[in-house]
């Protein structure tokens, strides 16, 4: 991610990738305004700290992906079939917005039961960097709770994972500029809503408990 200071330009760089990232009018073949997709079913919301787009329950597959987490084991969303996820994207060496995203995150598991929690898969925007001990090392900077797993791999499946999720990755002078997307996928592994950072641990909970 751009770092505290950098110019204007960058900053106008991230903020053209948030909005190309979420595919609004292309990739989801919908308006950023209220109403609904035929195509896909989506709702479309504009509202500040709220989803930006949401589907109805059997209307929208999440996308597929295979990769692995720190240790090396496989990661996949049929791996959750008949529990909720979250899945976001990270940036390993981030020192700004994805620790930001993911202390808001937390704040919202931590109001729900144990039990209750979903899974987190933060999927790596930061291809080089692969080593397990690195990304468990980053993962406690962030402070992630235990529900958090590291999904990554080579540059061709990071890629066909961000594509599938419309989520822009552009490496910039040393940093990673990316889309910060959350997408709430349910039990069924449909997805059920799509925030875009900034947005806050009660509308995050508030639409989680939709899912059932």
């Amino acid at each position: 991610m751009a770092q505290p200071g950098r110019s204007r330009t960058r900053w106008r760089i991230w903020m053209l990738a948030a909005f190309v990232g979420v595919g609004i009018g292309v990739g989801l073949g919908i308006e950023l305004r209220h109403g609904s997709s035929a195509s896909t079913g989506a709702a479309i919301e504009a509202a500040q700290g709220g989803p930006v787009a949401t589907w109805k329950a059997g209307a929208q597959p999440a996308p597929a992906f295979h990769l692995h987490d720190a240790a090396g084991a496989a990661v996949s969303l049929a791996q959750y079939r008949g529990r909720n996820v979250i899945v976001t994207f990270m940036d390993p060496l981030c020192t700004t917005f994805c620790p930001r995203e993911s202390a808001v995150i937390d704040q919202a598991l931590k109001r729900l039961p144990v039990a209750d929690r979903p899974a987190v898969i933060a999927i790596n925007v930061n291809v080089p960097v692969q080593a397990g001990a690195t990304l468990r090392k980053e993962a406690k900077r962030f402070r992630w709770l235990p529900q958090w797993r590291w999904a990554t791999g080579s540059k061709t499946q990071l890629a066909a994972a961000w594509k599938s999720y419309q989520i822009e990755v552009l490496p910039t002078n040393g940093d990673i500029t990316h889309t910060e997307a959350a997408y709430l996928v349910d039990k069924n592994g449909d997805q059920r809503a799509l925030f875009l950072w900034p947005f806050n641990a009660n509308d995050l909970l508030r639409t989680y408990k939709t899912l059932g």
